[in-house]
Parts: structure tokens; C-alpha cells; sequence
């Protein structure tokens, strides 16, 4: 069983990589420079710039079949509505709906019949006060979840969208030091979702999105 996963270096990647790791799959982690590559602990790294359609067309090309496809790629800002600027919303679009665009346009066509397709999404994706460009990316995501869901049932490819609110991961816990890190959701928590979500046993959900945490 091979799977690609975005973002593989960064804490929500890492954790979900090893999830799949330590069921046997075999993984390969997506990420932007040989620097980065260097920090990926599990999984096999493939160095590709998902804001590239052609860069993520060239990889996809040169990959056998896939059998999940896990999108974790992205970023994050809190920045109330009329202080944002239009820098801000450039990237977080870039990072959290092109990447997700250019990796299900260019690996989809790699995915073999009974395939899972989970991206990552988040609670606040219906809107929320101070981070409106943010909840408005994932709500992309999550429509994009629904649209390939649809378009690829037929294939008996499976896509689904999970939603973490509170992620515990290092750059969290030094922002809000304060925060009850105990009902935070694990990284390999989430991952365990996302790789039953691809397996299977999840063969009958497919177009949904599904809170994920405590």
C-alpha cells in the first residue's frame, strides 16, 4: 500500500506519516527544499513545490499507482478582517487551496480503483471572528473535498475532509502557553482517522467532513 502525504515535514504531516508508517504502508512526504527534506523522519521525502501545477504534474508522473493521498500541506494566520491585507490572503489561498488544487489534479489521475483521498480542513471552516481569510481557505477545502468526491465516485475513489480544531504540536503550545494541551488533539490521533479513512474499512464514506478532536 503506498501513500503520498503533503506537508510530511511539518507536525500534522509527521504525525500522520508515522500512523501509516507503523501500519506498514509505504509513504512518501512531500516537501518544498532539500532543507526541509532533511527534516522528515518518517517516510521516503519527495521534494516538489505544490504551488506548481507543472512541478506536482512532473512528480506525479514519475509515481506507480497510489493508494491514499493525504493532503496536510498548508498554514495558518489569526488576523481580524479589516487589518488583513491582500498579502495575506494570497497565501494562505496559496497554501492552503492551491497546493490542495495542484496535488488532487495531479496525483488523482495515480490513484487505483478503491483509493482514499482525505485533506485536511478545520472547525472554524463555516467562519469564525479573527481568522476570516484562514476559515475562508478551508471552507475551499472542504467544497473541493466534496466536488472530487463526486467526481470520482465512479472510480471508487474515496475523498473525505477532516476538520482538527486544536492541534498539539510545538508551534501551538508557544503560542497559547496557557491552553489545556490534555483536551488537545495528538498529531497520530489525528493521523489514526485519516489512515482509517483511507483504508477499507471506510469503503462506504466518501464526501464527508468530519470533526476530528476532543
Amino acid at each position: 500500500m503506498r501513500v503520498v502525504i503533503t506537508g510530511g515535514a511539518g507536525a500534522l504531516g509527521a504525525g500522520v506519516a508515522k500512523v501509516f508508517a507503523d501500519a506498514g504502508w509505504d509513504v512518501v512526504v512531500t516537501c518544498l527544499d532539500p532543507k526541509e527534506a532533511e527534516r522528515v523522519a518518517i517516510g521516503a521525502p519527495l521534494v516538489v513545490d505544490l504551488r506548481s501545477r507543472a512541478a506536482v504534474d512532473a512528480a506525479a508522473a514519475a509515481s506507480p499507482p497510489l493508494d491514499a493521498l493525504v493532503c496536510c500541506a498548508g498554514g495558518f494566520s489569526m488576523q481580524p478582517l479589516l487589518s488583513s491585507t491582500p498579502e495575506q490572503y494570497d497565501t494562505l489561498m496559496d497554501l492552503n487551496v492551491r497546493t490542495v488544487v495542484n496535488a488532487l489534479a495531479g496525483f488523482g489521475g495515480r490513484l487505483s480503483p478503491g483509493a482514499g483521498v482525505v485533506l485536511v480542513g478545520a472547525r472554524t471552516w463555516p467562519g469564525a471572528a479573527g481568522v476570516a481569510l484562514y476559515a475562508a481557505s478551508k471552507a475551499a477545502v472542504v467544497s473541493l473535498g466534496r466536488s472530487s468526491a463526486l467526481e470520482w465516485k465512479e472510480r471508487g475513489v474515496r475523498v473525505n475532509v477532516v476538520l482538527p480544531d486544536l492541534i498539539d504540536t510545538p508551534a501551538n503550545r508557544r503560542a497559547m502557553p496557557d491552553g489545556d494541551f490534555d483536551k488537545w488533539a495528538r498529531p497520530e490521533e489525528i493521523g489514526a482517522v485519516v489512515r482509517w479513512l483511507c483504508s477499507p474499512e471506510a469503503r462506504l464514506v466518501t464526501g464527508q467532513a468530519l470533526d476530528v478532536g476532543r
